[in-house]
């Protein structure tokens, strides 16, 4: 993506746009908060633009509510009480300029593969708050609405209008901040030890001395640069005198080590904040239903965190290796009720799930108590 051709260049800014008004032939009396519009000629649409009631979206008690698109070199942010829409460089230095003259009040934005890591931090800093909305949210609100354009700008505006929305209807998902350091620290060690079971398998298939060589030098220096990671995640986490307790009690629960707790405590900070139901199903491990009629299909879980149920498939595993309690479960589920071994492992990762909520909500409670 380019740089729109004449847009002017200020510190923070890209470019600045205001949504367009109605066409001045209709009525300023109109009722519609949000509608989608479209200029005719001879019965053809020309021009179709998204058009609000006197311009600007309801007001929201004073707050300064922002809807944001990110993209890896802009964001576009809307304002919910003016429309206005904003571009600006996704950069620290921008964003944190941005944050101080806006001062918004909330930010709403979709999740881009780490694009909103900077929008995060600046807003973290400033001590204001942000939610992350699924996008399959954003795509049903826009369905809803009948609005087939697509634009950068079209987006933030949609994000502004649901977060407007939700925030009346007090609809909003809880916001807890993660440790971003030891969630890149996670996220590389699991990329180098995929990157050396690649080059293992390579390695098995391998004929020539030289690719065996090679392919050896390679599997040394991975596994090199993944134990300095493991160091340094156990270094960041005793470092933090909240993070060692929570690991350790973490360690605690029956299949949980090292890996899984730091993978707990990465991927999912609200782990201890939310109740069992809750946790299980922002994981994927809550079954849903599908029923329509007489027709009953089978209940499956998924979506969630990926990253996290991997965690949780190899503490089952590990937790039913040896005689205990989870153990017991898995043989009453599997052998004497007869259900699939998947759905016996996928209900002790629940229960391991299940368990570790509870010991980190405990642990924040006692936490609470004595501070």
């Amino acid at each position: 993506m380019g740089t729109p051709a004449g847009s002017p260049v200020v510190d923070w800014s890209l470019e600045t746009v205001a949504i367009s008004d109605p066409p001045a032939s209709r009525s300023d009396t109109r009722t519609v908060v949000w509608a989608l519009d479209a200029r005719m000629q001879s019965g053809v649409p020309t021009k179709v633009f998204l058009s609000l009631a006197g311009g600007a979206m309801q007001s929201n008690g004073g707050e300064v509510l922002i809807g944001a698109d990110v993209s890896k070199a802009w964001i576009d942010v809307c304002r919910s009480e003016t429309a206005r829409v904003d571009r600006i460089v996704n950069t620290p230095e921008a964003l944190a300029a941005w944050v101080a003259q806006a001062r918004p009040t909330l930010v709403a934005m979709e999740p881009t593969g780490g694009y909103e890591r900077a929008l995060c931090f600046a807003l973290a800093e400033a001590g204001v708050r942000y939610v992350k909305l699924h996008p399959n949210a954003i795509l049903a609100f826009r369905k809803a609405r009948g609005v087939r354009a697509k634009t950068d700008r079209i987006d933030a505006m949609l994000i502004a209008r649901y977060l407007a929305d939700a925030r009346g209807r007090a609809d909003l998902p809880a916001t807890f901040r993660a440790d971003e350091r030891l969630r890149a620290l996670a996220a590389r060690r699991r990329q180098l030890v995929d990157a050396r079971q690649a080059e293992g398998c390579r390695a098995d298939l391998a004929n020539d001395p030289f690719v065996r060589e090679s392919l050896a030098l390679v599997i040394g220096a991975l596994t090199q640069s993944l134990e300095a990671i493991e160091e340094a995640i156990e270094r960041h986490i005793a470092g933090d005198g909240e993070l060692d307790r929570l690991a350790k009690v973490l360690r605690a629960v029956r299949g949980v080590g090292p890996v899984v707790a730091a993978t707990l405590i990465a991927d999912l900070p609200e782990l201890g904040r939310l109740s069992g139901k809750q946790i299980a199903a922002l994981v994927g491990l809550a079954p849903h239903t599908h029923e329509s009629g007489k027709r009953k299909r089978q209940a499956k879980t998924g979506h969630g965190r990926p990253l996290v149920r991997s965690a949780l498939f190899n503490a089952a595993r590990a937790a039913i290796r040896h005689p205990s309690t989870m153990r017991d479960f898995y043989t009453r589920l599997a052998h004497t009720n007869n259900r699939p071994g998947k759905v016996a492992l996928t209900a002790v990762m629940r229960k391991i799930l299940v368990i570790a909520n509870a010991v980190a909500r405990d642990h924040l409670k006692a936490q609470h108590q004595n501070a």
